[in-house]
C-alpha cells in the first residue's frame, strides 16, 4: 500500500508530541520545518519511517518526492530535517521540466536547489546529454562535472550504443541553455578521438555567441574556399552573423547578416559583404554589395517599409554560385522605401524607389525621389448610383543619360454600374487624364497631357451547383463569368513626354474585348471534418478587336511590357525610331490569349497561358508549369516560358525529395530550348541525423561566350547540439 505525505506528518507530529517534555526546543523547530516541507513536499512510498534521534525521515520502496516543479524517483530516500538534505539511492532520477538527472547517489538541498550525483548522467532542455563521475548541481542553471562526456545524439542514439561523436573533458561546467566551459576536452567520433583542445567552449543555447562550423567549397573559377562564420548574440532583440570567406583564386571576402527586433510590429535585417577580387576581370577589384529589409506597423493605419539594396557593379552577384538562382538571373537591383497610410476611403503612399540595370553594358538607372500617390476607393456620390474613383500622383524622377523631370498625374473616374436584368449588369464609365511634365522630351515640346477614356461594360455571371458529385467531393460549383467591354481613348501624339514608366504612353483605344471565364469550384471534407474549398479547374479565353486600326508611334517602353497574352493592343511591322519610340501597326484583332489551371488534387496543380495570332496563325507565347507534391516526401515542379519574337524558349525543372528519414536530395535545372543548351544543373544531397548534418552540393553552369562552364563543389558538415560551436 502507498503511503502520502499527509498521513506521515500525522504520525510524525504524534511522535513529537509524546517526546515533547524532553525536547521542546528541537521541537518546536521541526514543526515549523515539517509545516514547510508538508506544504512543498509530496512524499509517496511503500513505506516511511520517522527516526526521531537523528531527525530523519526514511522513504523506501518505489519512492516519489515532488518538490514542487521537481520529482525525484528513487529506491530509497532519506530527508534530514536539520539541514534540510535529501539523500536518495537505488535508481534515482530527478525531473524538473524536460531537464533529467540520473545517478548511484544523489545528495540534494531542497532548500538551495544544489546537490552532488554520483556516476551521473543527464539530458538538458536542448537536447545535450552529459555524464560524469561527479556531478554538482551549483545552481538553478549551472553544474559542474568531472571526467565529463557530453553530446546530443542520444536522442536516437541511447545507452549502451556508442555516439556519432561526443566531447570528453576532465573538467567541465554547463551553464543551461548557455554554453559547456571545459579543460583538457576532445572531440571523439565513433569512439575514435579526433581532435584536442586544453579550453573548450560548446555553446548549447538556441541564440549564444561562438563560431559556427567552417564550410568548404571548391570550383573551378573560385578554387578552394572556406567559409568561417562567427555568431554574435548581442541582446534578446539583436544577433549577427560575421563570416570570412577566403577563396585560393579570388581572395578574401567579408560577409554580414545582422538582424532586430525593435517592437512586437518591427523588425529588419541588413546584410552587406566586401571583396578584393583577383579576378574581377574589367570590374573594380574592390566588390561589394547591401541589402536592407524593414518592416514596421506605426499605427493601425500606417506602415514603413524598405527594401533597399546597393552593388558595386552588375555581376558582383551573378559572378559567384553561391548566391540563389533568384538573384543571380534578376534583370534589374530595385530599391523601394515607402511610407503608407490604408484607410476605408483612400491609400496613401510616399515611395523613394531606385531601379538600376543589370543586364546591358554601361550604367543604367532610374530612380523616383519621392513619389507621392494617393488612391481614393470606390465611394457612391452623394447617395446617387454613381461611384467615384481615382488615382493621383506626384514625382521626381532622375534617370542616367537623361534631365531631370517632374510630373503630376491626375486620373477620376466615375462609374454607373446598373443592373438590366437578374443575370446582367451594365456599367459605364467616365475617365479624364491629366499628367504634366515640368520638362519635354524634345525642345518646344508640350508638357501637358489631356486624356478622356470612355468605357462600357456587360457582365453576366451564372452558376450551378453539383451535390455529392463522388470523387471525393461533397459539392462541386460551375461558376460562368461572361464579359464584354467597349474602351475608347483618342489617340494623342506622345513624342513630345518623357518616358519614365507606363503612365507616360497610354496606348490609343478603339477596342471591343471580349472574356469568358469557367471555373470549378470543389468542397471536400478531411477524415477530421474539416472542410476545404479550392478550384479545381478553371479556363479563361480572352480576346479584342481594334475597330480603327493603324500606324502610329509607340512608346519603346510600352512596347517592352506588351506580352503576347495582352490583349489591350496587338502591333506588327516593328520600325524603331532614334527618339526612343517605334513605328508600329497596329493589328485589327489581338491574340486569342487561353488561361487554364487544373487541380485535380490538392497535391497537384497544372497551369498554363497560350497566345494564339490568328491573322498568321502562329503561337506567339505559351506559359505552362507543373506542380506536385507527392507521398509527402517528393516535391516536382516543372515551367517553360516561349516567346516567339523575342525569342525565349526556356524550361527550368527543380525536384526535392526526403528519399528516407536521414536523406534528402534536391535538383534544379536550367534548359535554353532556343540555344540546346543547359543553363545550369545543381544537384544537392543531405544527409542527416538527430546530431549531425553533411551536405555536398554541386553545380555545373554555363557562364556565357568565351568563358568555359564553371563547376563547383560545396561541403557542409553541422553538429546540431547548438547553433554555434567556439573553442576559446
Amino acid at each position: 500500500m502507498r503511503i502520502a505525505s499527509a498521513l506521515v506528518i500525522a504520525v510524525i507530529l504524534g511522535l513529537y508530541a509524546v517526546d515533547a517534555c524532553e525536547a521542546a526546543a528541537d521541537l518546536s523547530r521541526d514543526m515549523e520545518r515539517l509545516e514547510r516541507l508538508r506544504e512543498a513536499v509530496d512524499v509517496q512510498a511503500d513505506r516511511i519511517d520517522y527516526a526521531a534521534g537523528d531527525r530523519r525521515i526514511v522513504a523506501s520502496g518505489a519512492v516519489r518526492i515532488a518538490l514542487g516543479t521537481r520529482t525525484l524517483f528513487a529506491d530509497e530516500v532519506s530527508v534530514d530535517l536539520a539541514d534540510q538534505i535529501v539523500a536518495a539511492t537505488g535508481q534515482v532520477v530527478l525531473v524538473e521540466g524536460t531537464d533529467v538527472l540520473e545517478g548511484d547517489r544523489i545528495e540534494y538541498n531542497y532548500r538551495t536547489n544544489t546537490g552532488v550525483i554520483t556516476n551521473g548522467r543527464g539530458t538538458i532542455g536542448s537536447g545535450v546529454s552529459f555524464s560524469g563521475t561527479e556531478i554538482r548541481r551549483e545552481g538553478e542553471r549551472q553544474y559542474a562535472v568531472k571526467e565529463g562526456r557530453f553530446t546530443a545524439c542520444r536522442v536516437c542514439q541511447p545507452e549502451p550504443t556508442r555516439p556519432w561523436w561526443e566531447f570528453r573533458a576532465s573538467q567541465a561546467t554547463i551553464y543551461q541553455d548557455e554554453w559547456i566551459a571545459s579543460r583538457d576536452t576532445s572531440f571523439w567520433i565513433k569512439g575514435v578521438p579526433a581532435l584536442y583542445s586544453p579550453v573548450f567552449a560548446l555553446p548549447i543555447g538556441p541564440r549564444r555567441t561562438g563560431f559556427l562550423i567552417p564550410r568548404f567549397a571548391y570550383g573551378n573559377s573560385d578554387g578552394f574556399a572556406i567559409k568561417q562564420p562567427f555568431f554574435w548574440a548581442i541582446s534578446r532583440s539583436q544577433d549577427a552573423t560575421l563570416t570570412t570567406i577566403y577563396r585560393t583564386k579570388r581572395g578574401f571576402e567579408f560577409d554580414g547578416q545582422y538582424r532586430y527586433i525593435l517592437g512586437e510590429r518591427s523588425q529588419g535585417d541588413l546584410r552587406g559583404r566586401y571583396l578584393h577580387d583577383w579576378e574581377s576581370g574589367q570590374e573594380s577589384p574592390d566588390r561589394g554589395e547591401a541589402h536592407w529589409l524593414h518592416d514596421q506597423i506605426l499605427s493601425p493605419t500606417w506602415s514603413f517599409k524598405a527594401d533597399a539594396n546597393y552593388q558595386s557593379d552588375i555581376a558582383v552577384v551573378r559572378d559567384f554560385v553561391d548566391k540563389s538562382v533568384a538573384e543571380r538571373t534578376q534583370p534589374a537591383l530595385q530599391s523601394n522605401v515607402f511610407l503608407a497610410q490604408t484607410t476605408p476611403q483612400y491609400m496613401f503612399q510616399a515611395l523613394v524607389a531606385v531601379t538600376e540595370g543589370l543586364t546591358a553594358v554601361g550604367e543604367q538607372w532610374f530612380s523616383r525621389l519621392p513619389e507621392l500617390q494617393l488612391q481614393w476607393l470606390p465611394t457612391p456620390v452623394f447617395g446617387l448610383p454613381l461611384v467615384a474613383e481615382g488615382n493621383t500622383t506626384t514625382a521626381y524622377f532622375l534617370r542616367s543619360g537623361f534631365e531631370d523631370a517632374g510630373r503630376f498625374d491626375l486620373y477620376p473616374v466615375l462609374r454607373l454600374p446598373v443592373p438590366v436584368f437578374p443575370w446582367l449588369t451594365s456599367t459605364t464609365s467616365l475617365g479624364f487624364r491629366e499628367t504634366a511634365y515640368t520638362a519635354a522630351a524634345r525642345p518646344g515640346g508640350d508638357r501637358n497631357r489631356f486624356l478622356v477614356d470612355l468605357g462600357q461594360r456587360f457582365g453576366s455571371t451564372f452558376l450551378r451547383r453539383f451535390e455529392a458529385p463522388g470523387f471525393g467531393f461533397t459539392r462541386l460549383t460551375h461558376v460562368v463569368d461572361a464579359a464584354v467591354q467597349y474602351q475608347y481613348v483618342p489617340w494623342v501624339d506622345q513624342q513630345s513626354l518623357l518616358q519614365f514608366d507606363s503612365v507616360d504612353f497610354v496606348s490609343p483605344q478603339n477596342r471591343v474585348t471580349f472574356q469568358l471565364t469557367n471555373r470549378l469550384m470543389g468542397r471536400s471534407q478531411a477524415a477530421d471534418g474539416a472542410v476545404r474549398t479550392y478550384e479545381v479547374a478553371s479556363l479563361t479565353v480572352a480576346q479584342s478587336v481594334n475597330l480603327q486600326p493603324t500606324t502610329r508611334e509607340f512608346s519603346d517602353v510600352y512596347l517592352e511590357a506588351l506580352t503576347p497574352e495582352r490583349v489591350d493592343q496587338a502591333v506588327k511591322d516593328l520600325r524603331p525610331l532614334p527618339n526612343g519610340f517605334t513605328r508600329a501597326t497596329e493589328r485589327r484583332v489581338s491574340n486569342l490569349v487561353f488561361q487554364a489551371a487544373l487541380r485535380p488534387l490538392p497535391a497537384v496543380a497544372l497551369y498554363g497561358t497560350v497566345a494564339l495570332n490568328v491573322e498568321q496563325i502562329d503561337v506567339e507565347g505559351i506559359n505552362s508549369g507543373v506542380e506536385g507534391r507527392l507521398w509527402e516526401d517528393l516535391t516536382l515542379t516543372l515551367g517553360q516560358s516561349y516567346l516567339r519574337d523575342r525569342q525565349v524558349d526556356g524550361i527550368v525543372a527543380t525536384m526535392a525529395w526526403k528519399a528516407t528519414k536521414n536523406i534528402a536530395l534536391d535538383l534544379l535545372t536550367r534548359y535554353d530550348v532556343h540555344s540546346g543548351t543547359f543553363l545550369e544543373n545543381t544537384v544537392n544531397a543531405r544527409v542527416g541525423t538527430c546530431c549531425w548534418d553533411v551536405g555536398l552540393r554541386f553545380t555545373r553552369r554555363t557562364r556565357g561566350a568565351g568563358q568555359s562552364d564553371e563547376n563547383s563543389v560545396q561541403v557542409t558538415f553541422d553538429l546540431k547540439a547548438s547553433a554555434s560551436v567556439s573553442a576559446r
